[in-house]
This record gives C-alpha cells, sequence and structure tokens, in this order.
C-alpha cells in the first residue's frame, strides 16, 4: 500500500498502520512506500527517525504542489553559475520530480490544519486547485519499487480542515450557499426533506446566515464530492464518505476541525475513452448522486461523544501501547509533537 500523509513527527498514523499489518515494509524493515509532508529538512529528519526509510518531501504542500511541473529538468543550463540560487532551484526540480513520481497513492492522507477556503485568495483558493492537480495525478502510471507499472483505479481520501472563516467574500459564501446547496436541493427534490429536517425549516440562505458552522460543515464535503467527480473520479455511494467533527483548543480558543474519509474510484471508462460529448457513465453518475443523498441526510459523527466517550481510558492505554510500538524503530525519549 502507497500511502501519503502529514504525520507530523510522531508519525503515529503510520506506526498504527504498521501495528496493524496494513503497511508491508520492505524486506529491510523500512517504511519505503511512506510518503510525507514537511514544513523544512530538520522536521523531516526527525520523522525518518521514527519510520526509517519513508519518503518526506520539506516545504508548503500547496506551494509544491502548485509549483511542480511534470518532465522538469534537473540540469541547469550549461553557461549557468555555480551560485546558491542555481544549486536552491536545481534541488527544487528534483523535489517537484520526485514527488511526481510518487503518483499515484492507495490511500492519501490530507491534515491540512488550515482553511479549505481563504478570504484572501480568489475563488476557488489556492488549496481547491492542489487538490485538483492531485485528483489529475491520481490517474498516473507510476512504477512499483520492483519497476513494475503501478495505477490505481480507486483510492482512499482523508481530508481535514478548520471550519470557517466567517468573514468569506460574497463570492465563495455565494459558491457554497447557491452551488454547492441550493442547486442540489433543486435538482433532487428528494434531498428537500433531509435538509429541512438538518436546517430547522429554514431556507439555504437562513441556515448559512443562521447557522454557519452547520451549514459549512455540509457545503464543503459537497464541494469534494463535485471536485472528484469533474476531475473524471466519483465517491463511492454505499459508504463512500463519512463526516467526522473535533475541537481543538488554542490560545484564542477552541475551533472545530472537519475530517472527511471517503472512497474514491475512476469513472469507467475514463473520460479520455469517451467520445466527444459523451456523459459520464451512469454507474458513477448514480453513485454521485447516492453519495451527496448520504451527505444531507447524515449529520457529521462528533468524535469526542460518539467515538471516544466512555472509552477515554481503553484508547489512552491503546495509544500507550502504540508508543510502546514505536519503541521498535525509535527508543530515544521523545519529547516532540505526537500529531
Amino acid at each position: 500500500m502507497r500511502y501519503f500523509t502529514f504525520c507530523a513527527v510522531g508519525a503515529l498514523d503510520v506506526l498504527l498502520l504498521d501495528r496493524e499489518k496494513i503497511l508491508k515494509k520492505s524486506s529491510a524493515k523500512e517504511f519505503d512506500t511512506v510518503f510525507f509532508f514537511d514544513r523544512d529538512e530538520d522536521a523531516v529528519s526527525e520523522t525518518r527517525k521514527r519510520i526509517p526509510g519513508a519518503n518526506g518531501f520539506p516545504g508548503d504542500f500547496v506551494k509544491v504542489v502548485l509549483e511542480a511541473e511534470q518532465g522538469a529538468g534537473l540540469e541547469a543550463p550549461a553557461n549557468a553559475e555555480n551560485t546558491r540560487e542555481v544549486r536552491e532551484a536545481q534541488q527544487k526540480r528534483a523535489q517537484h520530480e520526485k514527488f511526481l513520481k510518487s503518483f499515484p497513492f492507495d490511500v492519501i492522507n490530507l491534515d491540512v490544519e488550515q482553511y479549505l477556503f481563504r478570504p484572501k485568495e480568489e475563488l476557488p483558493g489556492k488549496l481547491t486547485t492542489a487538490l485538483r492537480r492531485l485528483f489529475d495525478w491520481q490517474k498516473r502510471q507510476g512504477e512499483t519499487l520492483e519497476g513494475q507499472e503501478y495505477g490505481v483505479d480507486e483510492f482512499a481520501l482523508m481530508f481535514t480542515t478548520q471550519v470557517g472563516p466567517k468573514n468569506l467574500p460574497d463570492d465563495y459564501l455565494t459558491y457554497l450557499r447557491d452551488t454547492c446547496l441550493q442547486q442540489n436541493l433543486a435538482s433532487y427534490p428528494e434531498l428537500q426533506e433531509p435538509f429541512n429536517a438538518r436546517s430547522g425549516g429554514k431556507t439555504v440562505a437562513a441556515y448559512f446566515t443562521d447557522d454557519f458552522d452547520k451549514a459549512f460543515k455540509l457545503a464543503v464535503p459537497k464541494s469534494l464530492i463535485e471536485l472528484a467527480f469533474e476531475s473524471d473520479w466519483h465517491i463511492e455511494g454505499n459508504d463512500g464518505i463519512e463526516i467526522f467533527e473535533f475541537d481543538r483548543q488554542s490560545k484564542d480558543g477552541p475551533y472545530t476541525m472537519l475530517h472527511m474519509a471517503m472512497t474514491v474510484r475512476r469513472q469507467t471508462p475514463a473520460k479520455e475513452k469517451r467520445a466527444p460529448g459523451q456523459k459520464p457513465p451512469d454507474v458513477a453518475q448514480a453513485e454521485h448522486k447516492q453519495a451527496v443523498a448520504r451527505l444531507f441526510q447524515n449529520d457529521a459523527i462528533d468524535v469526542e461523544e460518539l467515538v471516544v466517550g466512555e472509552r477515554k481510558d481503553e484508547l489512552e492505554a491503546d495509544l500507550g501501547a502504540l508508543f510502546e510500538h514505536r519503541k521498535r524503530y525509535y527508543s530515544v525519549p521523545d519529547t516532540t509533537s505526537e500529531g
């Protein structure tokens, strides 16, 4: 399984998958099918101590995705001076090429710890543009560690973002309100009843005005479902998307995170194999509609209330066991983030 993650220095998600024997390490007992981003070279180096052999990329994820170009050359022009700027440009091109060659993945876990939409960015925003590129790169034919061709027609996508902000400009609010919700209610009348149950009978506009956070938790997953569909993928219909919410603390007070887990499937036949003007396959359209309906019918799962609850002691014990498992690879006392 090829796994891409923002695991933080603690790498607990990777170690959990290792403990449960979901990840398969190489013959050298290395995590060479794991790929991750972190803020700089030092953080990448620290993370790799906990998951030896993993492939780390330093830098800002969104910036790297937006800069990366397939086939970028690694060599500077023959007459280029051997300056720090030239060497940094070469390193950046090498990193971009390595990152592109790592696609596709079986599981992508993006805990971006930031807003999906930022008021100062033009619609659709840099992060949405980066996600659009990821969907395209998931169509690539890669190579396994043994040099065999490798592709995916289904993968798991996990995406975590902060709810808000409430000061979004009008173009973002119009998109979330009208395109993500109102148009669906107009296209699928059967969604009106579950929407009324969630909104307390309010109109879409009133729902955003009076209960912004709740409306946001409905509109943003819908936006990701549409992004997958327009990129020639679709969300599996039956159990293809689950939404979770949990609170985090900060110096400015608590804030809510929204976590989405979804099974993403390639439309068949793929877009490049369809005739001009030919619509997406019926199966993909049906599952797309089913995923949207599921989103309207089911509230976000409150992690603290419904997942932790009375199992807090049990979960803390299991976390302690996971720390013990990490000592197989890293036995030095760890005072860094356990993210």
